[in-house]
């Protein structure tokens, strides 16, 4: 199975999005902002596309747990993150616990849930890994700018300690056999988009998915990839360009698409 790519992308790009993502990565809070955004998922579950939904923690936003269970019961994705917290295995641990135990119950039963990989140090990852392959988690995401990371490697650009960090952390885990062959996992975002040349090699099967925005973002802003990828990341977010017209970057956007499909492939 080859690696899905998903970007987030604003709402004058959504329709073009079918053309280069693989499946769709829905974010909740926008399925209120914006109708066309809401009318695009419900034809994308309605045609059978993969979708994962995201819980809002990136994007600063807080859900109750009943306008997750209603968005959830919507869309119907083939995956939904459970809430998790930065850095904080504890906490993410317990929110895992208690939607498997008393949430799933609710879910749609083609509903797979996924929990993020939270932690300071690689010894709170491995935890919280094992502790949730006991709750029978199968689904597991790696974020791309934990602390943990600047832990692992020491460069002077941390953009680098989050790509090297994540790429050495996920080696090891797979290595040691914490990472199961029939284990899924999910990349959460991009520090710098030449991270995925690392994982084109057979050892990392298990690496399904991955969504971003950084090739939206960065062309959106007339920055394209080079041969190496980027050493800098723009510190928007893609919902700062969610109504713009990009008409006039549409190049640089679909080269920067085209370029990051090479590096994960």
């Amino acid at each position: 199975m080859k690696t899905l790519i998903s970007h987030e992308v604003p709402l004058c790009l959504l329709e073009d999005s079918k053309t280069f993502n693989d499946y769709d990565y829905c974010l909740p809070h926008l399925l209120d902002k914006y109708f066309d955004y809401r009318n695009y998922f419900m034809e994308a579950r309605h045609n059978g596309r993969f979708i994962i939904m995201d819980n809002g923690l990136f994007e600063g936003v807080t859900h109750t747990e009943e306008d997750l269970l209603y968005k959830i019961n919507l869309i119907k994705p083939d995956i939904f993150i459970v809430p998790d917290e930065w850095n904080n295995p504890h906490a993410t641990y317990r929110n895992a616990k208690h939607w498997v135990n008393n949430i799933k119950p609710m879910l749609p039963e083609t509903t797979n849930l996924m929990v993020v990989m939270q932690g300071k140090n690689t010894t709170e990852i491995h935890n919280l890994y094992n502790t949730c392959i006991d709750l029978g988690f199968k689904h597991f995401a790696f974020n791309h700018s934990s602390i943990c990371y600047q832990t692992i490697f020491n460069h002077p650009n941390k953009l680098v300690n989050q790509m090297l960090g994540r790429v050495s952390l996920i080696s090891e885990m797979i290595k040691n056999k914490t990472i199961h062959n029939t284990h899924y996992i999910h990349l959460l975002g991009a520090s710098l988009p030449q991270e995925f040349i690392f994982y084109q090699w057979s050892e990392f099967q298990m690496i399904k998915s991955v969504d971003t925005s950084s090739p939206i973002i960065n062309g959106a802003l007339g920055i394209t990839y080079n041969e190496y990828g980027l050493f800098s990341k723009p510190e928007c977010k893609i919902e700062e360009f969610f109504e713009d017209n990009l008409d006039g970057q549409k190049e640089d956007i679909l080269f920067n698409i085209n370029k990051f499909a090479e590096y994960v492939r």
